[in-house]
């Protein structure tokens, strides 16, 4: 159960620091905003080997590959801390990170969506963070589920984790009149997660 936690807490954190940068415009909305996510670090669930790994991880291996989220950043109008977190979230920045479901490189991609996206050797980092990008920015397009743009992000990493297909079921199984269509969404996505663990 704990790291079905720290999944939603990584994806929460995310949409919030997304949110943080891109939507909100006037001061006073961007201190509340700092001011929460102050208090959202206070009360990680990060044990203080996770969070010194982290923070390792951020000093010695992300720069390598700093220049590459950038640019798919800007080759797929996506958040670069977005990416990032993606990233690290998926792989932990490892370039040649490989899961028993058969996902691979930094960005954690399936040969299906390589190909989708045009991806030839999924441990090469650049592509496989330019790969990831292109099929997030194709999910975020083609989302039809929540009314507010974090609802849609998190949609959007939901069926990016868990496969469109998987989140397409589990709306269809809510109905899309329910008004709190994108948080049982995610709910029964966490579901599907704990499940696997």
């Amino acid at each position: 159960m704990g790291n079905i936690f720290k999944v939603f807490f990584s994806f929460s954190a995310m949409i919030l620091l997304s949110s943080c940068d891109i939507f909100l415009v006037e001061k006073n909305q961007i201190e509340q905003c700092n001011n929460h996510l102050e208090m959202v670090y206070e009360n990680t669930p990060l044990n203080n080997f996770e969070q010194t790994k982290f923070k390792d991880l951020l000093e010695n291996r992300f720069p390598k590959y700093e220049e590459m989220f950038e640019k798919a950043s800007i080759e797929t109008s996506i958040d670069q801390e977005l990416l990032a977190a993606i990233s690290f979230q998926e792989s932990q920045w490892d370039p040649r990170a490989k899961s028993n479901m058969g996902v691979r490189g930094m960005m954690m991609v399936t040969l299906e969506t390589a190909a989708i996206v045009g991806v030839e050797k999924r441990l090469n980092p650049e592509q496989n963070i330019t790969g990831g990008a292109k099929y997030i920015a194709m999910l975020q397009d083609k989302n039809i589920y929540g009314k507010t743009t974090a609802d849609q992000l998190s949609i959007s990493l939901a069926k990016y984790n868990l496969g469109p297909t998987n989140i397409i079921n589990i709306a269809k199984t809510i109905g899309k009149g329910h008004l709190k269509l994108p948080g049982l969404i995610l709910k029964m996505s966490l579901r599907i997660l704990q499940e696997r663990t």
